[in-house]
């Protein structure tokens, strides 16, 4: 009947696709809120991008919800206190994660990142909507045991060394709110009933986080921007960049929708989370 039928593949693109953010840009912070509601983040341009001006930032913006703003981290080459930044190079990507899983299960329900200065060439952001991920692979022929497990297999998701998060990967904060994780580090719990399946349910979390990172869509913080994330929906990653002057600083905000701040000494970056510090 001359339809076209789109093959399979095609299919599963455009649904991983859909998986990431289309950005919008605002000048206010009343046109945040809807936005968030919506898509989980936003860019803001018109404030100052300083490290103390951001932090202002997320109060303004948070207002009375605001329980704990720390201090803002510098970033640039994967940052200068993060326990991972070795992992981390200019030269190659960084997958989508959710940030400060360090601090376990009490990680910053928001972050925002304020650009100082832009990378000519790379560097382009990708947001990724667990919430998408979650219903993407709820309705997989394949993949459905493993979208409906994520909510009720306990797994670890301690980052080494750090808070221990012993946890499913998706969770309440109880009282409505849904929050999603990707670690560096995900594996099955040491009192698992059946290691090799959740070990699959693991695999294909993130490998569908990853597959959707590949086609996602990119956006470039531009100086004078600030991205504002729901930390608890959406996974952040960037592309490898050339400019070693791109500069951004990041601030993590818990709010009285978070599931509780750490009783820990807290920084946007991981100097503060050695479980050590317990």
């Amino acid at each position: 009947n001359g339809t076209r039928v789109i093959p399979p593949e095609s299919i599963m693109q455009k649904q991983l696709a859909a998986c990431g953010v289309e950005l919008t840009v605002v000048h206010n912070i009343a046109d945040l809120h809807p936005l968030w509601k919506r898509d989980g983040a936003a860019v803001i341009e018109g404030p100052e991008c300083g490290d103390e001006a951001t932090r202002a930032l997320a109060r303004q913006i948070f207002a009375e919800q605001t329980l704990a703003i720390p201090d803002a981290a510098r970033v640039f080459e994967g940052g200068e206190f993060d326990h991972a930044r070795v992992q981390a190079s200019n030269h190659k990507a960084t997958p989508a994660h959710t940030d400060g899983f360090a601090y376990g299960d009490r990680y910053p329900d928001y972050m925002l990142l304020s650009c100082v200065q832009e990378s000519a060439k790379g560097g382009e952001s990708v947001l990724i909507d667990g919430y998408r991920i979650e219903q993407y692979l709820q309705t997989h022929p394949d993949f459905s045991w493993a979208g409906h497990a994520l909510a009720d297999v306990v797994i670890d998701q301690t980052e080494d060394n750090m808070q221990a998060a012993l946890s499913p990967i998706i969770m309440s904060n109880g009282h409505g709110r849904k929050m999603v994780r990707k670690t560096l580090n995900q594996k099955p719990s040491p009192t698992s009933t059946d290691s090799e399946r959740d070990a699959r349910m693991i695999a294909l979390w993130c490998d569908t986080i990853n597959a959707a990172y590949e086609v996602a869509p990119r956006f470039k913080l531009r100086a004078g921007q600030t991205l504002v994330v729901d930390n608890y929906r959406l996974m952040h990653g960037r592309d490898p960049y050339e400019d070693l002057q791109r500069m951004l600083w990041r601030v993590w905000v818990w709010t009285t929708d978070a599931l509780g701040v750490p009783d820990l000494p807290l920084a946007s970056d991981t100097r503060h989370a050695a479980a050590s510090q317990n």
